[in-house]
C-alpha cells in the first residue's frame, strides 16, 4: 500500500505489482526493471502488457517521476478527467452525495479523551448493556412501535422532527469514526456534508484508517458508527418507555427510527458500501470488495461465456473467486431491493418524487449496465479480437432471454389454504346460562336430530319458578274472589295475565336447560371430561354434532389471487395436512360475492399454525387483517375423519410467459400502494 499525506489517497498493490514498484529506484531502466523482476518473481511475472498498465495506473495516481518535465496540456487534461470522474460518480448516487467543509483534525486531538473513555473496557462494559436493555424493550413494545409506521414517518411533523434529529444522530455517528481514528494515531482532515436521501448529514473521512497493520484496528473504526447509532437507540428506547406522549417522545421515536432501522438497512449492511461493507473487506481482507468483484464477475462472464481464454482473474484462489463473484451478484439484487421499496415507500406519500427515484433506479441498475456491456467490445482489446463471437453470443443469450420471458409458458399455479370447518347448524350451545349436571351422550356417540345431549341446571332459574308459581297461584285466587268487583277483577286479571306470562318464559328458560341436538352426526365434546360441572354462558358452545362425510372446505383467497382463481381455474388439487402424501381431486362449488375479514375457523390465522394474520385491533375473535374471499370447495374423494384440520390447495391455471406474472404483479403494486 501507498499512501499520499498530501492528498491522503491510498493505493493498493499486489505483492507481485508492489515488488515490481520495488526495483524503480530511479537509477534503472524499465527493461533492467523488467530483467531483475523476472529473475526474482519466477512464474509470478506479470505479462508485459500488465508491467505497461501499471505504469499507467502509477502515472495516473501521481505516484511515478522520470527524469522527463510533466506534460502539462496532459496534467490538466487529468485533472478534468478526474472532476468528471467525481461528478459523473455522484450523479450515479443522487442519494448521497458528498460536499467537503472542514478540517477536523486539531478538534478531535484536543478532545481525545472522548476516544480514550470511550474505547475502553468500562466504556465498553456500559454501552453493551444499554444495547441489551434498549434491544429487551423494543422487543416488549414492538407491536405499539411498528403499528401504522408508514403514517407515523411520513407524516408532516414527524418529517420535521426527523430533519432535526437526523444530523444530530449521524454527527455523532462520524464523530465515532473520528474519534477510532484518533484512538490508533491516524488522522482526520476532511468533514463536510453529504446529501443522504436529499437530507445533509454530517460525514468524516477516515480512509487513514487503511494504514493500520492490524485488521481488526480497522474493523472497530468501520463499525463503530453502526455500535454508536445502535447505542442512542437503545437510550432513545429507554427514554421512549418512561416518558409521556409528547415532543420528547417523538424525537426518541425518531432517533430510534434513524439509529435502528437506517442503519441496518444501510450502515449496517456490507451489500452497501457504507461502513459495514469496509469491516467486511477487512475481515475477508479483499481490499476493493466491490470493485473487484464487479471485475470478477466480468471475468468469468468473459472466459466462460465467451470463451476468452487469455483473460486473466483477478483472484488469488478460487475461494476468493467465489467471495467476489457472490458478493457483487448479491450486492446489485440489494441495491435494486432498497432503492424498489425506498421508491414505493416515498410513493405512497410524494407521488411525485418516489417516481423519480424508481426511474434513476431502473436507468442505474437496468439500463446503464446493459448500454455498457453493449459497447465493451468496442474497448476492450481482448473482446475487440473477438468482436464477431462475442455479438452472436450476446444476441443468443439476450434472443433467449426474450422468448423465456415472452413465448414460453410456464405453469402457473395458485397456492391458498382451506380448513373442514362444522357449520354453525351443528354447534351445540347453550340455549340458558347453567351448569352442566350430566352427560346424557357419549362422546363420539352417533345421535339423531332432537335427541337429548346434555342435562343443564340452574339454582336461581329453579327457585324463580318456584316463587313465581306462588306468585300466579296467589294471583289465581285474588283474581277468582274479585268477580263481584269490575273494576277490581280487571286489574287483577292484568296481573295475572303478566305473571302467567313471566311463568311461561321462566319455564321455557327451565326446559332450555336440557340441550338436544338439532342434527345428526356424532357428538364432540371439546373440552371432554371437563365439561361436566362447569358453568356456560347462554350461546356458550358445548360440543358438535358433526356428519364428518359432509364437512364443508373453505378456501380463503386474497383479493391479489382471486380474479386469477375464479375466471382461469383449470383445475383444483388438495392434501390434507394429516396425510400430506396423498392428493385428491377437486372443483370449486361456490364463491361468495364479497370478500370477509372473518375467517370460518382459528386453523386459517397464525396463531393456529395457518398463514393469515389477526388484525391487532380486531374487534370480533376471528377477524384478519387483510380482506380475502371465501371459497367452497367439492370434493368426493377426499377422507374426512376430523374437523378444523387444515387442507393445502393448490389451483392450477392456464400455463403463461413470465412476463404476463410480473406484469400482473406490478398492477397489483400500484393498484396496492397507490390505489390506481
Amino acid at each position: 500500500m501507498l499512501q499520499d499525506h498530501v492528498t491522503g489517497q491510498f493505493q493498493r498493490f499486489t505483492p507481485e505489482a508492489y515488488q515490481l514498484i520495488g526495483l524503480m529506484d530511479g537509477n534503472r531502466t524499465l527493461d533492467q526493471v523488467w530483467g531483475l523482476a523476472c529473475e526474482q518473481l519466477g512464474d509470478d511475472i506479470p505479462t508485459q502488457d500488465e508491467v505497461i498498465q501499471l505504469l499507467g495506473q502509477l502515472n495516473k495516481a501521481n505516484v511515478i517521476q522520470t527524469d522527463k518535465l510533466p506534460n502539462v496540456q496532459q496534467l490538466d487534461q487529468r485533472r478534468g478527467q478526474e472532476q468528471t470522474k467525481k461528478l459523473l460518480q455522484q450523479l450515479k448516487s443522487p442519494l448521497s452525495i458528498k460536499i467537503p467543509l472542514l478540517d477536523p483534525q486539531r478538534f478531535l486531538h484536543s478532545t481525545r479523551w472522548v476516544a480514550t473513555a470511550v474505547f475502553s473496557k468500562l466504556g465498553a462494559l456500559v454501552s453493551v448493556l444499554i444495547l441489551v436493555a434498549g434491544v429487551m424493550l423494543a422487543a416488549l413494545n414492538w407491536q405499539e412501535l411498528t403499528n401504522n409506521l408508514s403514517d407515523k414517518v411520513l407524516g408532516v411533523e414527524n418529517l420535521f422532527l426527523m430533519a432535526l434529529a437526523y444530523p444530530v444522530v449521524k454527527l455523532i455517528h462520524e464523530l465515532g469514526h473520528g474519534y477510532a481514528v484518533k484512538r490508533w494515531g491516524g488522522e482526520v482532515h476532511e468533514m463536510g456534508v453529504m446529501l443522504l436521501i436529499f437530507i445533509p448529514v454530517p460525514y468524516v473521512d477516515a480512509t487513514s484508517a487503511s494504514s493500520f497493520r492490524n485488521k481488526y484496528q480497522r474493523m472497530i473504526v468501520g463499525a463503530v458508527g453502526v455500535f454508536g447509532e445502535l447505542l442512542m437507540a437503545s437510550i432513545a428506547m429507554i427514554i421512549w418507555t418512561l416518558v409521556e406522549p409528547g415532543l420528547m417522545r417523538s424525537l426518541a421515536y425518531n432517533v430510534m427510527l434513524i439509529g435502528g432501522i437506517s442503519t441496518l438497512l444501510f450502515n449496517g449492511n456490507p451489500l452497501l458500501r457504507f461502513d459495514a461493507y469496509y469491516v467486511l473487506s477487512d475481515y475477508l481482507e479483499i481490499p476493493n470488495l466491490a470493485s473487484r468483484g464487479n471485475v470478477q464477475v466480468g471475468y468469468l462472464v468473459k472466459r466462460y461465456v465467451y470463451r476468452i481464454s487469455e483473460v486473466r482473474s483477478n483472484a488469488y484462489s478460487r475461494k476468493e473467486s467465489v467471495w467476489l463473484a457472490s458478493y457483487a451478484i448479491a450486492a446489485y439484487i440489494y441495491r435494486l431491493f432498497v432503492m424498489v421499496i425506498i421508491s414505493l415507500f416515498v410513493a405512497s406519500k410524494y407521488f411525485f418524487i418516489g417516481v423519480i427515484l424508481a426511474a434513476w433506479s431502473i436507468w442505474s441498475s437496468l439500463i446503464a449496465p446493459i448500454l455498457k456491456v453493449s459497447v465493451s467490445p468496442l474497448k476492450d482489446s481482448y473482446m475487440q479480437r473477438k468482436k464477431t463471437r462475442v455479438y452472436a453470443i450476446s444476441l443468443s443469450v439476450v434472443t433467449a432471454i426474450l422468448a423465456v420471458l415472452f413465448y414460453l409458458p410456464v405453469p402457473l399455479q395458485t397456492y391458498a389454504q382451506g380448513v373442514l370447518y362444522v357449520p354453525q347448524e351443528s354447534y351445540v350451545r347453550a340455549q340458558a346460562s347453567g351448569f352442566v349436571e350430566s352427560i346424557l351422550v357419549e362422546d363420539g356417540a352417533r345421535v339423531q336430530s332432537g335427541e337429548v345431549l346434555l342435562q343443564m341446571a340452574d339454582p336461581d332459574t329453579l327457585t324463580r319458578v318456584e316463587v313465581i308459581e306462588g306468585q300466579l297461584r296467589e294471583a289465581r285466587v285474588r283474581y277468582e274472589a274479585s268477580v263481584n268487583n269490575r273494576s277490581e277483577s280487571e286489574i287483577l286479571k292484568q296481573e295475572l295475565d303478566f305473571i302467567e306470562q313471566e311463568y311461561q318464559d321462566m319455564k321455557s328458560r327451565l326446559d332450555a336447560l336440557l340441550v338436544t341436538s338439532t342434527t345428526q352426526g356424532d357428538f364432540v365434546i371439546p373440552q371432554g371430561s371437563g365439561t361436566e360441572g362447569r358453568f356456560f354462558q347462554r350461546g356458550d358452545i358445548l360440543g358438535y354434532v358433526v356428519d364428518y362425510q359432509n364437512l364443508p372446505l373453505s378456501v380463503m383467497i386474497t383479493e391479489d389471487d382471486i380474479d386469477l382463481v375464479r375466471n382461469q381455474t383449470q383445475g383444483v388439487k388438495l392434501k390434507l395436512a394429516s396425510d400430506p402424501y396423498h392428493e385428491y381431486q377437486a372443483s370449486i362449488q361456490r364463491v361468495l360475492p364479497a370478500s370477509t375479514q372473518i375467517l370460518p375457523s382459528a386453523t386459517l390465522s397464525t396463531e393456529g399454525g395457518g398463514l393469515i394474520a389477526l388484525d391487532p385491533n380486531r374487534s370480533q375473535e376471528l377477524q384478519a387483517y387483510q380482506n380475502y374471499f371465501r371459497l367452497e370447495m367439492q370434493s368426493d374423494q377426499t377422507p374426512k375423519f376430523r374437523f378444523d384440520e387444515r387442507v393445502h390447495v393448490l389451483f392450477e391455471h392456464q400455463p403463461e410467459p413470465i412476463i404476463y406474472r410480473w406484469g400482473r404483479e406490478i398492477r397489483r403494486v400500484f393498484l396496492r400502494q397507490f390505489d390506481v
